[in-house]
């Protein structure tokens, strides 16, 4: 039972893992799309779009697998279902917080995108993007570290 219980709790970290290689590949962006012209460059930008909105679904995912991770941990351990469910550490609130943070940067790229197409100046849209992706950036890491050492104290 508790090869099970071991696998369960790390299938939110693997998944989480993988989100943050993806996270890293798509702001690569904004160097890679400077040197880009002409098609060669749209193409890269509906790229861009296309993997922002997946991802916006894959931290969904990913969230939604913690969660259930959490009630799986809950049934393992012989408590009530709800029992692990808010967060009782930092790093569980700030996933939270993420959640809050990717669902701005999605929708400052949709804006950024709409605003582009409807011939608005889209700079500030555009630079906030950017800079609420390196915020993203340094707290994704900060939580990826909590969420290791919170790791060890469950399994």
């Amino acid at each position: 039972m508790e090869i099970a219980r071991t696998a369960v709790m790390l299938l939110h970290p693997i998944a989480a893992l993988t989100l943050i290689w993806l996270f890293a590949k798509q702001r690569r962006w904004r160097k890679e799309g400077r040197l880009l012209k002409g098609a060669e460059r749209s193409a890269a930008l509906e790229s861009h779009q296309v993997t922002g909105d997946r991802m916006m679904a894959a931290v969904l995912g990913v969230i939604a697998l913690a969660f259930t991770a959490q009630l799986a941990r809950a049934q393992f351990d012989g408590v009530d279902a709800t029992a692990y469910l808010v967060p009782g550490h930092f790093h569980g609130w700030a996933g939270l917080l993420g959640l809050a943070l990717m669902l701005n940067l999605w929708r400052m790229g949709r804006k950024t995108r709409n605003q582009k197409a409807e011939g608005q100046s889209f700079a500030r849209s555009k630079e906030m993007h950017g800079k609420i992706s390196d915020l993203m950036m340094t707290l994704v890491f900060i939580h990826a570290f909590l969420g290791f050492l919170y790791l060890f104290a469950i399994l």
